[in-house]
């Protein structure tokens, strides 16, 4: 029986390596591309909670700075009605967030 060669004068021991080699590099490309997927979806999170933090610090500053014109004023105006309104949905917005991320987790596991 003749000896079985894909690539002419190289023995089938040859062939056999390089193909687990190629298994072995397909199996990395594999893993790296799941990883890739994971670590995108951890980034839009985190940009998603970076942005709700700011939309909740910016909304703390107006109520904080519609409070000290209040009381340098002695009366409480709009001002003060419409940032208390702006940080309640701020906070709102944000609690919706954690609760998402954390029924995600609880139900992938």
């Amino acid at each position: 029986m003749p000896e079985i060669s894909i690539i002419p004068d190289a023995p089938l021991v040859y062939i056999i390596i390089i193909c687990a080699f190629g298994f072995i590099q397909a199996v990395f490309v594999a893993i790296i591309a799941r990883d890739a997927k994971r670590r995108e979806k951890q980034n839009a999170i985190r940009a998603e909670e970076s942005r709700l933090s700011m939309k909740m610090m910016s909304a703390n500053m107006s109520l904080a700075c519609a409070i000290a014109y209040a009381q340098k004023e002695g009366r409480v105006n709009g001002k003060t009605d419409d940032a208390l309104a702006e940080a309640k949905s701020a906070q709102s917005e944000y609690f919706a967030f954690v609760n998402r991320i954390a029924s995600e987790r609880v139900t992938a596991n």
